[in-house]
């Protein structure tokens, strides 16, 4: 053989080796994310998804590899923690309820009432309360972890097709949309209404045919599913802010070198901070959807007065969760919620020179 073709051969073969080289240090890690959101610039799942991919993509120099399953590609809350947990999923999206059936103690923070304002639940997200129900989840499944908490469509209010509610009186009969959880239809039913559970995808169907007359849910996910074709009224008690999480498969967190541990961690945690703050610009525009688009519906503030009707569904609400699952997670809650109340009225002070 020549030297000429010798060198060809070196170079070729060169050439193959860093091609494979490169090709195994871009897909070293892979993380799948899935969610249930639709893909579009309203959809908060998934604007956080694209932030997470270019910037675990970018920051890793191409080591991590982003790739991201939307519209419940890869099944429900429940199927995609059921895959986070068997390892064949890096990293999903959930509300409460996608939790309840592993990990029932975390419907405390669903009950209502609870949590005041905006400020107070972002404090919650990122103390102390959180990293305990992120403990225990792993010490009891083994594999999921939970990185992030986060905020996904900002407050449940009651929203109705024909009978205005300002007062929990106004509440009496009303077929309240639930979904399957003992512990919301305990509280509609506590409050005179009739509670009747409804799947998701049948809610609009529902609403139209007098199935159910009304339902309790974030402005955000009345307007983007248009069932203010049928609402026509709104009530904003917001009786629960909307949590969210982030679910990872620990053992594949695990298995990452040092260094993109931290990067991964970094970079789920702030995707839920910029969801929280997406929904929080979106929840006002929907709000005035809700007002404008169709025959335009009614939104209702209830006074100080009418708000505090409501109130002892809260008291109600945490004797019965207690009955059902013990004082444990209710101690722990109302001593979290009660530290970050005193830590932010300490800053109000400060800033005051109180």
């Amino acid at each position: 053989m020549s030297s000429i073709l010798r060198r060809c051969g070196a170079v070729a073969a060169a050439a193959v080796f860093c091609a494979m080289t490169g090709t195994a240090q871009a897909q070293d890690f892979v993380l799948k994310y899935g969610h249930v959101g639709p893909v579009g610039d309203d959809s908060d799942d998934h604007i956080s998804g694209l932030f997470l991919k270019d910037y675990l993509e970018g920051r890793s120099q191409g080591r991590i590899r982003v790739d991201i399953f939307p519209a419940s590609q890869l099944g429900n809350f429940r199927e995609m923690i059921e895959q986070v947990q068997l390892g064949t999923l890096e990293l999903t999206h959930t509300t409460v309820g996608g939790m309840a059936s592993f990990f029932p103690e975390l419907q405390v923070t669903d009950i209502p009432y609870t949590i005041t304002d905006d400020r107070l639940a972002e404090e919650m997200m990122v103390g102390p309360f959180f990293q305990e129900v992120s403990d225990a989840i792993l010490a009891k499944t083994g594999t999921v972890r939970l990185v992030a908490t986060s905020n996904t469509g900002r407050w449940r209010s009651f929203y109705t097709t024909g009978a205005e509610i300002r007062t929990a009186a106004d509440m009496a009969g009303i077929k309240m949309r639930t979904i399957n959880s003992p512990l919301q239809q305990e509280f509609v039913s506590f409050l005179g209404g009739n509670p009747t559970p409804v799947a998701w995808g049948e809610l609009y169907t529902s609403l139209g045919t007098g199935v159910v007359e009304g339902t309790k849910n974030a402005a955000l996910d009345i307007v983007s599913n248009k069932l203010n074709d049928h609402l026509r009224y709104a009530v904003l008690d917001e009786h629960a802010f909307l949590f969210g999480f982030y679910w990872m498969s620990d053992p594949w967190l695990q298995s990452l070198p040092a260094d993109l541990q931290d990067l991964v961690i970094d970079g789920v945690r702030q995707m839920a901070v910029i969801q929280t703050q997406f929904n929080k610009r979106l929840d006002g525009a929907a709000n005035a959807r809700f007002m404008s688009e169709g025959e335009g519906g009614t939104i209702y503030v209830p006074t100080r007065e009418e708000k505090a009707t409501f109130i002892p569904a809260r008291d109600h609400m945490t004797k019965w969760f207690t009955e059902q699952f013990g004082a444990e997670w209710v101690d722990k809650y109302t001593a979290a919620i009660k530290q970050a109340s005193d830590k932010l009225a300490a800053e109000r002070a400060a800033l005051l020179g109180r």
